[in-house]
């Protein structure tokens, strides 16, 4: 004989675990031996930020380069884990149509200024103080980093740190980087 509160029991339980793999199937899955997960391509919200000099900088900037996008932060012990890994990234990819833009989320000029310099950051530093950017791209943790195909499409995104200097990253990119504008995307 079945306890009717036994019963409830179990069906929550199983619809419980039917929508918990139901989530992870229909979660975007990282590329084969890849922290990056591949994105049908979408236009990005694109933004106009002040970089460290106090100039406006937006992505049109870089058309026609797959660009990278990271969201960071200096408090943020993954954000500076990952950033020499950028760095090493973007002086291996520096003679490809390749750019890193990395926004810093939520900081003042000086407490960003301070962290790239210690970090030896070269690509550009913009300031998203009120988060705007960040929420418009639709990201919710720090890290978070877009790929940017060179027609400005969104194709890759990646939650949490990142090593990019990583073979397969590498590969991956400079694979996306050596695509026509006109071709997947």
């Amino acid at each position: 004989m079945f306890d009717v509160n036994e019963r409830r029991a179990t069906l929550h339980q199983s619809a419980g675990i039917v929508l918990m793999l139901s989530a992870l199937w229909l979660a975007p899955l990282p590329a084969p031996g890849s922290d990056l997960s591949e994105l049908p391509a979408a236009l990005s919200p694109g933004f106009s930020l002040p970089d460290l000099a106090g100039r406006q900088r937006s992505l049109n900037e870089f058309k026609g380069k797959v660009v990278l996008v990271t969201f960071w932060a200096s408090w943020c012990s993954p954000c500076i884990k990952e950033m020499p890994s950028i760095q090493r990234l973007a002086a291996t990819m520096a003679d490809l149509h390749f750019a890193v833009v990395s926004v810093n989320v939520g900081e003042g000029k000086r407490r960003a200024q301070a962290a790239a310099g210690r970090l030896g950051i070269e690509f550009p530093v913009l300031l998203d103080k009120d988060s705007t950017a960040f929420k418009d791209w639709g990201a919710d943790v720090l890290p978070t980093a877009y790929v940017l195909g060179r027609s400005g499409r969104i194709r890759y995104i990646a939650r949490g740190p990142v090593e990019w200097d990583r073979v397969d990253n590498v590969e991956t990119l400079k694979q996306l980087a050596a695509e026509q504008r006109t071709g997947r995307e």
